[in-house]
């Protein structure tokens, strides 16, 4: 495959800890085995402590699983580094490593805490969504409504300085709106696909895919079914209604990958994990869109976020 493929959101960091496998070769839909099949590859790697409700421990669970994620870094270290910006991520792709770069999905990891994006940028955190599928101290989520808070402006404002991507695809679209209105620098969705398309609620309406567009993001196209399509099992045909909707509002260049692996039970069909990225290229190719644009997809329009954003 001659594209390479920078992807904005996969779950394997908490997938990995909770199985305790490696990086390297498990049973995850994202291995460094399955990255192999690859001509370059870059993943923004979340963390997601949210959804582990048993005791509330957001904050413990996150630091389990970054120093296992570490570790694993580490023991990996002739096959991927660690990536901080735009530079890392070429240099990366040009030594033939993979790159990665680290992401939080939903602050409670951090307390929500303005305070603590200091350490978790010197941890390595390039991305943030500010919530997950709950609304907390800073802001509404998808699922329950309600704008940012005093809290979260000031959280989002920090983020930004420090270097931070902000990461929208969980928030309420009233959040949404909000963060527009004080935004500095080009924000992503990271995996969220078009409402249009597809009725979910996390996905964007095209009033925000616009305005995201505007502010120079990205969508990262999500190959999770229940964002694809409404019912029965997706394909790599619904995949490209998103694209070309996308497309057609003006987006060539604000849509990126965004796979949701290893956050997600139904891929469309034939796509079994990181390694499948190949397949869509070519399928891609086939139905005749454009090489730049495809490149722009699978790479560049993260990139440039990246470039613009990170420190």
């Amino acid at each position: 495959m001659k594209y390479t493929v920078v992807d904005g959101h996969c779950d394997t960091p908490m997938e990995l800890w909770l199985r305790q496998e490696n990086l390297r070769s498990n049973t995850c839909q994202v291995s460094l085995e399955r990255a192999k099949k690859l001509s370059g590859y870059v993943q923004f790697y979340a963390f997601c402590t949210v959804w582990l409700e048993q005791d509330g421990s957001f904050e413990a669970h996150y630091a389990g699983a970054l120093e296992h994620f570490n570790r694993q870094l580490d023991e990996n270290k002739d096959q991927i580094v660690r990536c901080k910006n735009e530079a890392d991520a070429r240099a990366a792709i040009g030594s033939g490593k993979c790159g990665a770069f680290l992401s939080i999905e939903g602050a409670e990891a951090i307390s929500c805490d303005p305070g603590k994006l200091e350490l978790a940028c010197a941890q390595g955190v390039r991305m943030i969504a500010p919530a997950w599928n709950a609304q907390n101290a800073l802001t509404g989520s998808c699922m329950t409504g309600g704008g940012l808070t005093a809290q979260g402006k000031e959280f989002v404002r920090r983020a930004q300085k420090l270097g931070m991507i902000l990461d929208v695809s969980h928030i309420s679209e009233k959040a949404f709106w909000d963060l527009c209105d004080i935004t500095e620098k080009p924000f992503v969705a990271s995996h969220s696909n078009s409402r249009a398309i597809c009725k979910h609620v996390r996905n964007l309406t095209d009033e925000q895919f616009k305005a995201l567009c505007e502010a120079g993001g990205t969508a990262g196209l999500n190959l999770y079914g229940a964002f694809l399509r409404d019912e029965g099992r997706p394909t790599l045909e619904d995949v490209w209604r998103h694209i070309e909707h996308f497309l057609e509002l003006g987006g060539d260049g604000h849509i990126a990958l965004g796979g949701d692996l290893d956050g997600c039970s139904v891929l469309p069909e034939g796509f079994a994990g990181v390694d499948s990225y190949a397949m869509l290229a070519q399928w891609l190719e086939d139905r005749k869109l454009p090489s730049s644009t495809i490149e722009n997809i699978f790479s560049e329009s993260l990139l440039k976020v990246v470039k613009q954003c990170t420190m």
